[in-house]
């Protein structure tokens, strides 16, 4: 195997094990007390705490060695690097998506690795 080829392969199971450690962190920060102030953007507890079992199943899927598609990892790196999207709460009051928006992602996410997750509606990521 070329040099190339083995420093992106590398590049490639650090980024899936970084998006894993985020995912499986909002996870354990839905217990956690909240913590006010500061440059980061706080995750919305109620839709984290509903996806929970999903996003730990792409968790697991992302540290899991099959392989996994561009796609897949797109949606996971938008989910986790959009301050605007429905990981993160802009108020600690309300979320601005319908509930059951981030399961919906969760589920597009494991259907782009191509496991499983059965849908129960079409994924609309509208804010309401």
């Amino acid at each position: 195997m070329r040099l190339v080829d083995r420093l992106a392969q590398r590049h490639r199971r650090r980024l899936r094990d970084s998006f894993a450690g985020a995912l499986e962190r909002a996870v354990e920060d839905v217990d956690r007390p909240l913590r006010r102030g500061g440059a980061a953007v706080s995750i919305d507890r109620a839709a984290v705490a509903e996806a929970a079992p999903l996003l730990l199943q792409v968790a697991a899927r992302l540290r899991s060695p099959t392989p996994i598609s561009a796609a897949a990892l797109g949606l996971v790196r938008s989910l986790l690097s959009d301050g605007a999207g429905p990981l993160y709460a802009r108020s600690a009051h309300r979320s601005e998506y319908p509930p059951g928006t981030l399961s919906r992602f969760a589920r597009a996410v494991l259907a782009a690795c191509g496991d499983r997750a059965p849908r129960r509606e079409p994924l609309t990521l509208a804010r309401s």
